[in-house]
């Protein structure tokens, strides 16, 4: 859906909680402790809080959420997501909401969390892609592998075309190893260059087929062409929307873009993004 078919939700208090809680519980209520569906419910204000019958837990819409604790309107929190959707910087997002920089930060920052939290669930499966790339400003000296005062990315590409991008501390052979094991599963197929940590793929349980850059970009379907590709893409949006990222902040960015890059089309980014931050997630609430 568009932007605009959220218009009326934005712009109601009541009509925005209802949605969330429809998001939330497709079938009705149920206790968050216990799973209980045998509730009581108590009004306060256009809003409602729940006691399970079972094992008298309080809870309510919020509780065990990215949301929970929060002082904002949920329909900034809705507005938020939207402009989420198309890509704002933490201070842009301040004068839309009307809000401190600092809390537009922290709300950009909690959705990056959520996103990165859930992203990291499923190993790759199939033929995948494997590459790399460094990230940072420009400087004097050595530009590509090797270079300093940049921060170094391994990137996953399946064929299908699902992308993981992961913040490593190097590009040595045990980084590498502790990562393709993490993130893909044995037997899978995987496609590199001829880079040294990559050769001993097939010792750690992976099939493996390199290609030769200085020789040829592709051989059938040996190549790394797509997520080179993505890398083209990565690197400018960056540039574009934020001039510069700490590198203790990247894999929340990584983790924003690959989620977009993997998101089927025609997909609802709106109520899926809203549906990720109202499941349970153990980390501090909003403040």
């Amino acid at each position: 859906m568009a932007l605009y078919a959220y218009r009326h939700v934005v712009a109601n208090e009541r009509t925005c909680y209802w949605l969330l809680h429809r998001l939330k519980w497709p079938n009705g209520v149920r206790c968050p402790r216990c799973e209980s569906p045998q509730v009581w419910r108590m009004d306060d204000r256009g809003r409602c809080d729940y006691r399970c019958k079972a094992c008298r837990y309080h809870f309510s819409l919020l509780t065990g959420t990215a949301l929970q604790g929060t002082r904002l309107p949920l329909t900034k929190w809705v507005l938020a997501v939207a402009l989420f959707k198309v890509g704002i910087s933490s201070h842009a997002l301040a004068r839309e909401l009307q809000v401190s920089q600092r809390i537009a930060w922290r709300l950009l920052t909690r959705f990056r969390q959520v996103l990165r939290q859930n992203s990291l669930l499923r190993k790759l499966r199939g033929a995948v892609e494997v590459d790399d790339t460094y990230i940072g400003g420009r400087h004097k000296g050595k530009r590509g592998r090797g270079a300093t005062h940049k921060t170094v990315v391994l990137g996953l590409r399946t064929r299908r075309g699902h992308v993981r991008s992961l913040v490593v501390p190097c590009l040595k052979t045990r980084e590498v190893r502790a990562l393709l094991e993490r993130h893909v599963a044995k037997g899978a197929r995987l496609y590199t260059d001829e880079f040294r940590p990559y050769r001993k793929a097939r010792r750690w349980g992976f099939r493996h087929r390199r290609i030769k850059h200085l020789e040829r970009f592709a051989r059938g379907q040996t190549h790394t062409q797509g997520i080179e590709g993505y890398w083209g893409h990565l690197k400018p949006t960056l540039v574009a929307r934020h001039r510069a990222v700490h590198p203790h902040y990247l894999p929340g960015y990584l983790a924003e873009a690959d989620y977009k890059h993997n998101l089927p089309q025609g997909t609802d980014f709106i109520r899926e993004m809203l549906g990720q931050l109202l499941e349970p997630m153990a980390c501090l609430p909003f403040k």
